[in-house]
């Protein structure tokens, strides 16, 4: 056969690469939108901004479980979906937002979106018990907001217009999820198995009470949970010294330094801030 002969080609062959490619082509697509899934909710200090420096750090699991969801800027930034997941905070909040949106109407038209500061606000301080209404409240508390608090005067106006038109996808990706609202130790005792990764993003040493409604952590006592814990866990918090002392016993991740989202007097919002991951395992 010379290369000017024609070749040829199995049609059946044909028709699985095609097949094939129509395939990857949805998985590409559906992929991407995990990858750039932005978290719904704004938080103080939510990880969006680490996400690239989190995820090499993720290992193999089947069970993925969050004691301190807050954003839950990780869950939604994962590449793969896992079948498995419980997310948990104790923040009435978060909690209740998460729930809105897991059982969120699809349909966008039927939510009445606020273009003003004033209607925002007007909105936030209503009582209702629609829950397209109720999910609309926690959104803009928590991203219209001065520092994204969750509470105080509307501070500037964002529709969400463009989360609502993807939010299928949020709750897919809540689909499989168990949503709880307890105590960290709790989470683990409950949960913990050779096979599940623990992302624990707690509140930094000495947060204050308008950052967060629980923000008082016993890390002694955190160190002496995680040194018993049969999966796997990653630790993201504030470096400092006692920090580093308290969790000595485990691997350490140093030299992560991240943005801010202003002040520079602020422990949590400066200009920039030290991070450490913590960690039972080496990838």
């Amino acid at each position: 056969m010379t290369n000017d002969e024609p070749v040829d080609f199995p049609l059946h062959l044909f028709r699985s690469i095609i097949l094939i490619y129509l395939v990857n082509i949805d998985l590409k697509i559906k992929c991407l939108v995990y990858i750039y899934m932005k978290p719904f909710f704004c938080r103080v200090g939510n990880k969006r901004k680490l996400l690239n420096f989190i995820k090499p750090y993720v290992p193999f699991h089947d069970t993925y479980i969050e004691p301190f969801f807050g954003s839950g800027a990780l869950f939604f930034g994962l590449n793969e979906m896992v079948n498995n997941s419980i997310i948990n905070d104790l923040d009435d909040d978060v909690y209740n937002g998460i729930i809105l949106l897991k059982n969120a109407d699809e349909n966008i038209d039927n939510y009445e979106f606020c273009y003003t500061i004033e209607t925002t606000q007007a909105l936030v301080n209503k009582t209702t018990t629609d829950k397209n209404e109720q999910l609309l409240q926690y959104l803009y508390l928590s991203s219209c907001t001065f520092g994204n608090k969750g509470f105080g005067k509307i501070f500037t106006a964002r529709t969400g217009l463009q989360k609502f038109k993807h939010i299928q996808f949020y709750k897919k990706r809540l689909e499989n999820t168990i949503i709880l609202k307890q105590d960290y130790k709790q989470i683990i005792n409950d949960y913990d198995h050779k096979n599940a990764f623990f992302f624990l993003d707690p509140p930094y040493e000495k947060s204050k009470k308008d950052l967060y409604k629980n923000p008082n952590i016993d890390y002694e006592e955190m160190n002496n949970i995680l040194i018993n814990m049969k999966g796997k866990f990653l630790l993201t918090i504030n470096d400092s010294e006692t920090i580093r002392n308290i969790f000595s016993h485990f691997y350490i991740v140093d030299e992560i330094h991240v943005k801010g989202q202003g002040h520079g007097n602020s422990h949590l919002g400066g200009l920039y801030r030290k991070e450490l991951f913590i960690m039972n395992y080496i990838l």
